[in-house]
């Protein structure tokens, strides 16, 4: 009988001792993920506020050094004014309008920009194949390739322009890209702090940013594949 107790009573403990193994398998396992998520979450807060800060930097640039050309993408206000305020001041030989609506036209365009409409039937192509902003990247590359552009002006809203920028390196060889930062007032406080309004716009694009990133680094694209060419305004 001792024989057979002495048995049970070591069953009881060797159980005791698995279920304790157990349970410190779990909470380590439970601590190992809280590193992770707090590591993980410390990785995209940095690199949020990095982002943010490099935003609020990028339309405070002022020296823009001439180019062959200006592209403004669509999308944002005051993007095509500013354009169109460089393209006249001798920054750029031509003006490409990537992602324009196929219903809009050129005169439509100089009458909301209150421009003369020869300047767009001198220098001014517009692109309505692009659909967003790796389409806008694929025909603005293409063009500036049929054109003999090597170094051309980016023109687009401050929180767009990294996301740009990325879509531009990867479809195209380009020697040069200077960027021209569109910022809008309703979305800063000041020169780093945004608005709610703006706190909301940046974690949108933040979050296509990465998306971006990730594209940039395992997609190659031959931008001569794009589906439309770029169509003079005239």
């Amino acid at each position: 009988m001792r024989g057979g107790d002495d048995g049970g009573a070591g069953d009881i403990s060797e159980r005791a001792n698995w279920a304790q193994m157990l349970r410190r398998g779990r909470k380590r396992r439970f601590a190992i993920l809280c590193l992770v998520v707090l590591v993980a979450g410390g990785f995209i807060v940095g690199s949020f506020l990095r982002y943010a800060e490099t935003t609020a930097a990028v339309s405070r640039l002022e020296n823009v050094p001439p180019a062959d050309a200006i592209v403004v993408l669509t999308g944002g206000a005051n993007r095509i004014e500013r354009a169109i305020s460089l393209l006249k001041n001798g920054y750029g030989k031509r003006l490409l309008i990537s992602g324009v609506n196929e219903n809009t036209s050129a005169r439509a365009i100089a009458r909301a920009t209150n421009t003369d409409l020869d300047l767009f039937e001198c220098c001014v192509d517009i692109d309505v194949a692009a659909l967003d902003t790796v389409g806008n990247a694929m025909e603005a590359v293409r063009w500036a390739a049929e054109n003999g552009f090597d170094e051309l002006i980016l023109v687009t809203s401050d929180y767009h322009m990294q996301r740009s920028l990325i879509e531009f390196d990867r479809v195209g060889d380009l020697d040069r890209i200077t960027p021209v930062a569109v910022r809008l007032d309703e979305l800063w406080q000041d020169d780093t702090i945004p608005t709610r309004r703006g706190l909301e716009v940046l974690v949108m694009e933040y979050a296509k940013l990465m998306a971006a990133r990730v594209r940039a680094a395992i997609v190659e694209v031959d931008p001569m594949v794009s589906s439309a060419n770029a169509e003079p305004a005239a």
